[in-house]
């Protein structure tokens, strides 16, 4: 059986959840032009990716030193870009276990989806 390895996303800084939980049409632009941005930029990663993740994972996300964003706004639109991308089955609880929202040294924002027992 192979074992499988993290998967690791550079992604462009995300946006806070307070401009994206609604249609907001003064927003929603801002959005549009996240996603395509991240889009790119899962487009430049992608032969270096290990397979989706299929059952159990846990979910890492790793914001840039000194960004203003509340933490906590920012998981729901970057796992919402994880399962765009088919890295992941599904976001409910029986598969993702655990989320981590830590700031340090990264362009942008890290997103390790790592599966898990």
């Amino acid at each position: 059986m192979s074992k499988v390895l993290d998967i690791v996303l550079d992604l462009p800084n995300p946006l806070s959840v307070n401009r994206t939980r609604k249609i907001d049409w003064k927003n929603y632009k801002h959005v549009k032009a996240w996603q395509q941005q991240a889009d790119a930029s899962f487009l430049m990663q992608k032969r270096g990716l290990s397979p989706a993740i299929k059952g159990r994972y846990e979910i890492i996300i790793t914001l840039r030193e000194g960004s203003r964003i509340d933490a906590d706004n920012t998981a729901k639109l970057i796992i919402d870009c994880v399962r765009r991308f088919n890295l992941v089955s599904d976001d409910d609880p029986a598969h993702m276990r655990k989320i981590t929202i830590e700031f340090g040294n990264v362009e942008g924002c890290r997103v390790i989806v790592r599966a898990v027992a």
